[in-house]
């Protein structure tokens, strides 16, 4: 058989991908592994140094514990009265200096300056000392970064050129690139823009040319804030762009999540907010996994901000409370006001007017913190610009004074020059200039076209390959398209219910397009009706084919004349084993579904049910009585050879009956991440029982959405309701 050139290239780059992961969990598994099995303390210093890097954007609390166990250790033998060992102190020094500038890393990462300036320090101390003159570019540059974010522009300025100095008389290119950056971020708060995006154009080159791509989508990245300011938002998303490409191909998260916010920025200030909320969720989900504390409580702000703009009054009101939490808890003035200020404008519209005066409060309490942090800001920035314009007219005097010296020396040099040269010899001097340039000129020519050829080629196979899984992605979307509108035929009609039902509702919300769980019904030879509610075994492509075999199993036991719940789901069980048997697996077909089989005889006003692992709820008279299920599935099981059994209960006017299946007790969210429960799930059932229909289904609509926040949905959802 001949598989298609596009399956198997979604197929490498899938198992790519795959083999990626693996590889880097792979890592983490030998490092910790190892460190279980370490028995000295030399050792036990590297690897949980070493682990410490691999893990530390995904569990930064790990991180920090391996660090101060290193630091501890490395205490023990660098202490002024330790005797000496081996091997020497400078090993612990170094992987001691090494632990403190992480964490003081992480630090500044989760928004703790003051405890980041103090780790940052201490590790400085340490490298001075040992002279590891590496390891102090690195701690300048970081501690200028720390005072950078306080305001203090002097002290950065000053760190970030100690940090290039010893970098260039290192050649560490990679390391002046990171501080030409630096200095160009100073004059971009100085708001000198030429300035700015010269030194940002310098690291850009260096980082292209030593191809460090972290540095490379760093200049980029600012770059597009300079072209973001000047409001040529075209521009400034090409460049966003390009960063945030980089970024996803050395897997950057940090950088990832600022490039989808700041990209998310520019829809928003186009006005395409729905594609704003698009790069600020995608933006919030990475900080989150990297406990970037300061990133989330910004991306908070400006989802709410956006939804706020969008008229989504109660979703913006959630984020900016999350958002007021966090940034109480981090301390930011900044966010605290801008949170504030938008609950402010939701309890105003909502009319609670104590709590609109309450945000009100608290948002010119914030501001004149955050004026007097500016004023002060801008005080320090004053003083900064007027000594850097005193330099510069001074550098021009003495650059003046020594242009004269030079002038007064070219002109005695040129006085000494002997008139015995002749024009022959310049004319030669010339024709060798115009060769060498002519030849330089021809070879840049035949390169610039060699690689003009190979960029072209790039581009065309790049966008044969878009075009390809455009394509196949259109086809598996169609045909999976296609299979839901299969699958709803199958399902039980709104005719017939509303034939056979005088008050109801259903709740059916499928994890994915298709699903596995379904509702089914029919009126049975006896005159009663009977209403399926089932969890196919999977969802999706496979839960929905499962489905399918299970509602025509079913209706294989209607058409033989079976009427008792329990009967029905007996033959029903018999013909999935049956079907299943030859499906290929070592054990023949263990799929069927959880499913709860209830019938109505309105005339005697009563309900007959048998159940599998579903039960069946009645609200009455504000009281849940459960109507058990046998704990089997229909379909192959231990207890497969024993009968279903069959339950009869007298309805009385008013009983809320309620059929479900697992997904909805069983979804994720809340605050903390818990499933719902069945529990909950049965508080909110009787909440709600006297409430018209369509109230009962909007409530558990809206109740369901609060719960998930920013958690994906783990199963297909169904409640069907009916007021007896």
């Amino acid at each position: 058989m001949r598989i298609p050139l596009r399956n198997i290239f979604i197929l490498l780059s899938f198992l790519t991908f795959c083999l990626s992961l693996t590889a880097q969990d792979k890592t983490i598994d030998s490092l910790k592994a190892s460190l279980r099995n370490a028995k000295h303390d030399t050792t036990i210093i590297k690897l949980s140094f070493e682990l410490g890097e691999t893990i530390y954007q995904q569990d930064s609390k790990l991180a920090i514990d391996l660090w101060t166990n290193v630091i501890k250790l490395c205490t023990k033998y660098t202490a002024p009265n330790s005797a000496p060992s081996i091997p020497p102190k400078s090993f612990y020094l170094k992987y001691l200096a090494g632990a403190l500038s992480n964490i003081g890393y992480l630090s500044n990462n989760q928004g703790d300056n003051s405890k980041a300036l103090d780790y940052y320090q201490k590790g400085l101390r340490i490298r001075i000392a040992i002279k590891d003159k590496p390891g102090m570019a690195e701690s300048f540059n970081n501690i200028g970064y720390v005072y950078e974010k306080e305001g203090d522009i002097p002290q950065a300025l000053e760190y970030y050129h100690k940090s290039l100095k010893i970098r260039e008389d290192l050649e560490d290119k990679i390391g002046v690139a990171q501080s030409l950056n630096n200095i160009g971020l100073i004059y971009d708060n100085l708001g000198d823009t030429p300035n700015a995006l010269e030194y940002y154009h310098k690291s850009l080159k260096i980082s292209e040319e030593v191809n460090d791509k972290k540095g490379l989508s760093s200049s980029l990245n600012n770059i597009g804030m300079i072209y973001t300011n000047l409001g040529d938002i075209v521009k400034a998303l090409e460049y966003f762009q390009k960063s945030l490409k980089i970024r996803e191909e050395i897997n950057y998260k940090k950088g990832i999540a600022i490039s989808l916010n700041n990209i998310g920025l520019i829809y928003y200030k186009k006005g395409d907010i729905s594609k704003a909320l698009e790069y600020y969720h995608k933006s919030l989900k990475i900080k989150e996994e990297i406990e970037d504390k300061k990133g989330v409580a910004r991306s908070l702000i400006n989802i709410a901000i956006a939804m706020q703009q969008q008229g989504e009054m109660r979703e913006a009101k959630v984020y900016a409370q999350r958002s007021l939490i966090m940034a109480k808890e981090l301390g930011y003035p900044d966010d605290i006001k801008s949170a504030a200020s938008i609950l402010k404008n939701i309890f105003k519209e909502q009319n609670k007017f104590k709590e609109a005066l309450e945000m009100h409060e608290l948002e010119i309490l914030m501001r004149d913190s955050t004026n007097n942090e500016k004023t002060k800001k801008a005080s320090i920035k004053k003083q900064f610009q007027y000594q850097y314009e005193k330099k510069t007219a001074a550098d021009s005097i003495k650059n003046a004074e020594e242009q004269k010296v030079k002038n007064a020396q070219l002109v005695a040099q040129q006085a000494q020059i002997k008139q015995e040269k002749t024009q022959r010899y310049a004319l030669y001097g010339g024709l060798l200039l115009l060769i060498a340039f002519s030849g330089f000129v021809f070879n840049r020519f035949k390169i610039t076209q060699k690689q003009k050829i190979v960029i072209e080629l790039k581009e065309q196979e790049t966008q044969q390959q878009k075009e390809l899984i455009e394509e196949k992605h259109k086809e598996i979307t169609d045909s999976i398209n296609y299979a839901e509108r299969i699958q709803r035929s199958f399902l039980a009609t709104t005719g017939l219910l509303d034939e056979n039902l005088n008050d109801y509702f259903v709740l059916f919300q499928p994890k994915d397009i298709v699903s596995g769980d379904f509702y089914w019904a029919e009126k049975l030879n006896n005159g009663n009706f009977v209403l399926a509610t089932a969890d196919s075994t999977g969802h999706g492509v496979p839960g929905a084919i499962m489905s399918l075999l299970n509602v025509t199993s079913i209706e294989s036991a209607i058409r033989e004349g079976f009427v008792n719940p329990s009967d029905i789901l007996n033959s029903t069980r018999k013909t999935i084993i049956e079907r299943l048997r030859n499906d290929g697996s070592e054990y023949g077909g263990k799929d069927g579904m959880d499913c709860s089989l209830i019938s109505f005889d309105f005339i005697n006003s009563k309900l007959t049910y048998a159940a599998a692992n579903n039960p069946v709820w009645i609200v009455r008279e504000n009281q849940i009585l459960e109507l058990t299920a046998d704990k089997m599935p229909v379909g192959k099981h231990d207890k497969d050879t024993i009968a279903f059994t069959q339950h009869t209960i007298d309805l009385q006017q008013g009983d809320m009956i309620f059929t479900f299946t697992d997904g909805f007790p069983d979804q994720f969210g809340g605050p903390k991440g818990k499933k719902f429960m069945s529990k909950k799930l049965k508080e909110t059932l009787i909440s709600i029982s006297d409430k018209k229909l369509s109230e009962q289904k909007k409530h558990l609509e809206i109740t369901l959405n609060e719960w998930m926040l920013n958690f994906e949905q783990v199963d297909d959802i169904t409640i069907i309701g009916i007021r007896i």
